[in-house]
């Protein structure tokens, strides 16, 4: 017999499976330095906080689930693309 209050303060984001880019993209990210991380809007959208060297911004758009996690992955491609061939 259960308590009750099984998945009470679960939070349904979504699951999704990144690509080969999407995975290289990530790992460059954070190797490099650069973090994105959802953070809460509502209980059901999220925005996402971009970390470069220490400074912070926020999408200006929030997301649903799902959603969330592609637009993650677009974000880390977009940095990659950007700073990592100019290496």
């Amino acid at each position: 017999m259960g308590s009750g209050f099984r998945n009470k303060n679960q939070v349904d984001m979504g699951s999704y499976i990144p690509n080969k880019k999407e995975q290289t993209a990530y790992s460059w990210c954070i190797d490099n330095g650069i973090y994105i991380s959802p953070k809460p809007a509502t209980t059901s959208t999220w925005y996402l906080t971009i970390e470069i060297n220490k400074k912070s911004n926020v999408s200006p758009a929030a997301y649903k689930k799902i959603e969330i996690w592609k637009q993650l992955y677009k974000y880390y491609i977009y940095y990659y693309d950007k700073y990592a061939k100019n290496k």
